[in-house]
């Protein structure tokens, strides 16, 4: 079922791999479900790769091995999903043609507060700050946070490093392990990342360009897992930038 099969389509397929060649009434009887919904069943089965009809009287059915029909299944949901992804791609495109109301840039409002939703806002969120990047970011936050953001925008950071942006990271709550130190060394992006360790549990959050803040507001989860709150408030950000000075100067150098 997981692999898209309804319940009635799984027990027949399984009905089917553990008897062998079975005529329809078999396959209602070993699997419990009445013949009139076998025969719906297994058309759909057949076009999808998973059962073979032998002609005969009566009709045989056989399935087809486990590897090469789930690996089609697999396959003709990679298929759905970059036929999706090409087209959601091409509305994007012409949405970003239209001439919408362009948001005022930082500084040129007043001071901001906005909570964001936890899941894809966050996530959206910050691929936004990434992309619009200038100068440089400094980030406190787990190792799994990091870790889990840099993977999921690893194309807005790899952007955002190649126009000279300047990364500093410091990792709370940290155990230098191997696995961890192994985990951190994929983090690393050229020499515009510097990251420190503290073994101490600290507020975590991320400054952008010194004009705009994201801070968690849970210390128990990822950032992708609770609503953040964000900010434009040049007085939050001033405290957030000398806690976040005070702490690099209080954190260890990884390579130590």
């Amino acid at each position: 079922m997981g692999l898209g099969l309804t319940p009635n389509q799984a027990k027949v397929y399984q009905t089917i791999l553990k008897i062998g060649n079975a005529t329809v009434s078999q396959i209602a009887k070993f699997s419990s479900i009445r013949r009139e919904d076998t025969y719906k069943v297994l058309p759909t089965l057949e076009k999808m790769g998973l059962v073979e009809k032998l002609l005969g009287k009566p009709a045989i059915i056989r399935a087809t091995p486990v590897a090469g029909a789930l690996a089609s299944l697999i396959l003709d949901e990679k298929v759905k999903s970059d036929e999706r992804i090409a087209t959601m791609k091409k509305k994007f495109q012409s949405l970003s043609k239209a001439k919408w109301v362009q948001p005022l840039a930082v500084g040129e409002e007043e001071s901001l507060y906005s909570l964001i939703p936890e899941g894809k806002a966050v996530i959206a969120k910050l691929s936004n700050l990434f992309s619009s990047l200038k100068s440089d970011v400094f980030w406190i936050a787990t190792l799994r946070e990091i870790s889990h953001v840099t993977f999921l925008l690893s194309s807005e950071i790899g952007g955002a490093v190649q126009k000279g942006v300047t990364f500093r990271e410091i990792i709370e709550d940290f155990r230098s392990d191997e696995s961890q130190m192994k985990q951190v060394q994929h983090i690393l992006i050229a020499k515009s990342h510097r990251i420190k360790f503290n073994s101490q549990p600290l507020n975590r959050f991320a400054v952008f360009d010194g004009k705009e803040a994201m801070i968690s507001t849970n210390t128990k989860s990822t950032s992708e897992d609770s609503p953040a709150l964000g900010t434009t408030d040049a007085n939050l950000i001033g405290v957030l930038t000398g806690y976040f000075e005070m702490s690099w100067q209080e954190s260890e150098e990884l390579n130590k």
